[in-house]
């Protein structure tokens, strides 16, 4: 991106910009519909298409503001696998979380 005149850079930004505001109106649209038109379909669905759209956003600002698209392999796996990890770890907190509520409904 270094090697941009200032008016492609400016572009480029809005260009970033104009997809990132897309796929949120996406999301609102979704949770509308599903708020709206769809009430006693499940939710997961709107959960899953809500985590990957998020995932997605993440990442293409990463790669774009943060320039990883244009970075060495290995300065890129730096900074993914450790995001990677959290990840891991909050699903596996939420899954732990969810048998102990389970077993704690069933002593009580």
């Amino acid at each position: 991106m270094s090697n941009l005149t200032h008016e492609e850079s400016i572009k480029k930004v809005w260009k970033v910009c104009y997809i990132l505001a897309f796929v949120t109106i996406f999301e609102i649209a979704a949770a509308l519909l599903h708020y709206y038109q769809m009430p006693e379909s499940p939710k997961w669905w709107l959960n899953i298409l809500f985590v990957v759209l998020s995932a997605a956003k993440a990442y293409y600002i990463m790669s774009e503001f943060m320039h990883l698209k244009y970075e060495l392999r290995t300065m890129t796996l730096t900074i993914i696998t450790p995001f990677l990890f959290l990840v891991w770890g909050i699903i596996a907190f939420l899954w732990e979380g969810g048998y102990w509520l389970s077993l704690r409904q069933l002593w009580q």
